[in-house]
């Protein structure tokens, strides 16, 4: 399959996540992160594994490379709690630009372990598509607080989960090339479920099913996180990691723009971000 798919597959990747962030913020702010992580990631192995028994005679298995996806997805799940806790500590428009940053982490790993090598115009348009990142969840009002230049623990936490999602996205290249993005996919999103099942015993938090218009919106968030996981893994296995995950982690442009189809109102701030995460989408895509 020619490298160009990667890019193809990076875009629905960014639309499945973009479309996963939008439909999970009010299951969050109703049942709490954890509980909608568990529900929604429910709904996206039941989906992955529909995928995969289709795409089954394209999987290799391999016992050892199982185990290495296995805990990549439970490492995959620390960086979601620590942003959670984060979030807790220290004000949004803080914690969000910072752990937006992981797309540089998987870059600079890719870059440095694969071998991967980009053009100056490919170099230049991941700097905008980061800047955009970061620009698009940025709160000048709560970066103008007297303690910003302070590394609070709600900082360090964001440092944190911005660094392992990078590592993670990284790594996924590893299992992918051998037994394959759809065996991978279920893998990765399998122990991210179970892995928030943990956490949600640990808390001593029930296991009630939410309402149908809570688990409606999980669903619709599982569909686009499965897609999220599934194209992006699709797109690294014919492509640079490093070029896919540029585009994949654009996602945040698809979640603002979907909260202002809904009436949700976008400052100044977010429209330049909008322009310069599409001016380095485009240069990345076609230059």
């Amino acid at each position: 399959m020619d490298a160009s798919f990667g890019i193809l597959f990076g875009f629905i990747a960014m639309l499945g996540y973009g479309l996963n962030a939008f439909f999970l913020k009010t299951p969050i702010a109703r049942i709490g992160p954890t509980k909608a992580i568990f529900f929604r990631t429910f709904f996206v192995t039941l989906i992955l594994l529909m995928v995969f028994l289709y795409f089954i005679s394209e999987t290799t298995f391999s016992l050892y490379y199982i185990l290495i996806a296995s805990i990549i997805s439970i490492i995959g799940y620390f960086p979601f709690a620590a942003f959670c806790k984060a979030l807790k500590i220290e004000k949004l428009g803080i914690v969000t630009p910072i752990s937006g940053s992981s797309v540089m982490f998987t870059i600079l790993f890719s870059i440095i372990f694969f071998g991967e090598s980009l053009t100056p115009v490919q170099s230049f348009s991941i700097i905008l598509i980061l800047a955009g990142i970061i620009l698009i969840s940025l709160n000048l009002k709560e970066l103008k607080s007297p303690n910003i230049l302070k590394i609070s623990p709600g900082v360090f936490l964001a440092l944190f989960a911005a660094l392992l999602w990078g590592l993670v996205y990284f790594l996924f290249k590893i299992p992918v090339s051998i037994i394959g993005p759809f065996l991978t996919s279920l893998i990765i999103e399998f122990g991210v479920l179970v892995s928030s099942g943990v956490h949600l015993k640990i808390s001593k938090m029930d296991f009630k099913i939410p309402d149908r218009e809570i688990l409606f919106y999980t669903f619709l968030a599982g569909l686009g996180g499965g897609a999220g996981t599934l194209f992006y893994n699709l797109g690294i296995k014919v492509a640079d990691v490093s070029i896919v995950a540029a585009i994949m982690f654009a996602n945040p442009l698809i979640a603002v723009l979907c909260g202002r189809f809904t009436g949700e109102k976008l400052s100044k701030l977010q429209y330049f971000a909008i322009l310069v995460l599409i001016t380095g989408i485009v240069l990345l895509s076609f230059f």
